[in-house]
């Protein structure tokens, strides 16, 4: 899915920006970033708040976290990506700020053949997030977000500003259910310079008595304004500091659907999380791959 667009820009980047009043690099920002094959709406290992506010929430008994992320990708997609976050506590609030980049190497500035001339056309984005997340009651979360997107295509560049919300619900029914919802860089007043995403989120224990020793089950949706839906229908499986996670993931996109599996091992010991993982190509391309660093801090 990505890597349809990534072609379309190499043909009239620049033609299809200089006419549009949207922020360049939005499609850099569906790849699941941050994430150890979690579903986005309910991703909380790296706890950074960027696809669902609410997930930034710090568990009781820690006044600090710090995460780093990282993807990569080969050489026939050239795409990259790096997360930095940090939140605290302040009054019952976890309040944090994250900085996440994205970009495309090795894009071909060409004219009339396909010889390149001149160096490549660097394309990336910038988004900076200040979140805030607090716990309502036992079982409820909310969080907001505000963001500023930066985007570069050559020699355009735009930004703005985009504010998301985000609930976090835990512990429904004996099956310790959990529902997350949000949105993902949502333009106040309806401005057209974002295409603004819906997530949702849902899983449930299926075997096992508490969370570090059981079987969870699960399904992800994610809706992207005139780009994509992704649908992930995921299990979980953990055992003390070791946790496995996975399944499929099909992205509706421009009539045509792709189909690829996701899958991603963390490992849980004091108080840091560390996670692998690692998603199909699609088309013969190469996987890409997530590498996630959290530290808890009392």
């Amino acid at each position: 899915m990505r890597r349809i667009v990534f072609t379309l820009l190499t043909v009239s980047p620049l033609a299809a920006w200089a006419q549009s009043g949207e922020i360049p690099g939005r499609d850099l920002l569906s790849f699941p970033i941050g994430l150890s094959a979690e579903a986005a709406a309910l991703g909380t290992t790296a706890g950074s708040g960027l696809w669902n506010p609410a997930t930034a929430l710090l568990p009781d008994g820690f006044n600090w976290r710090l995460s780093v992320a990282a993807m990569n990708a080969p050489s026939d997609i050239a795409v990259s990506a790096q997360l930095f976050s940090i939140t605290g506590q302040w009054r019952g609030t976890t309040l944090g700020l994250s900085v996440t980049r994205a970009s495309v190497s090795n894009i071909l500035r060409t004219d009339t053949d396909p010889e390149s001339i001149g160096d490549p056309v660097p394309y990336g984005t910038t988004l900076v997030s200040l979140v805030a997340a607090r716990r309502l009651t036992p079982h409820l979360t909310v969080g907001f977000a505000v963001r500023q997107r930066s985007g570069s295509l050559d020699d355009v560049s735009k930004s703005g500003f985009s504010a998301d919300f985000g609930v976090l619900a835990e512990q429904l029914t004996p099956f310790d259910l959990r529902i997350g919802a949000s949105s993902f860089l949502l333009t106040p007043g309806g401005a057209a310079s974002e295409r603004a995403s819906w997530l949702f989120g849902l899983d449930g224990r299926v075997i096992g008595a508490d969370s570090t020793h059981s079987v969870r089950v699960g399904y992800s949706l994610q809706v992207a304004q005139s780009l994509f839906t992704e649908h992930y229908v995921f299990a979980s499986a953990r055992w003390a500091g070791l946790e496995v996670r996975g399944g499929p993931v099909q992205t509706d996109i421009f009539g045509s659907a792709n189909l690829r599996m996701r899958l991603g091992i963390i490992l849980h010991y004091g108080g840091y999380n560390i996670g692998v993982a690692r998603e199909d190509g699609v088309n013969g391309l190469a996987p890409t791959y997530q590498f996630s660093l959290t530290s808890l801090l009392k």
